[in-house]
């Protein structure tokens, strides 16, 4: 059974108000790249990204960002 690894970006932004624009803004990310992350597109994401995705979000646990899914 494969794990499957999700970023929350999506209900992340929806909970604090943001659409991908802003939050591209706030996050100094490309709104091309956000999209990519919210589609699930983009499957590799460096730590620097993940960093200015927890910065943005003022995520103190980075878990908060994943979903693992067994299927």
């Amino acid at each position: 059974m494969a794990r499957v690894i999700r970023l929350r970006i999506d209900e992340l932004m929806k909970s604090r108000g943001l659409n991908q624009k802003e939050f591209a803004a706030k996050a100094n990310l490309r709104p091309q790249t956000v999209s990519e992350l919210v589609r699930g597109v983009r499957v590799q994401v460096d730590l620097r990204t993940l960093q200015k995705i927890t910065d943005a979000f003022e995520i103190d646990d980075p878990r908060e960002l994943f979903l693992i899914n067994n299927e």
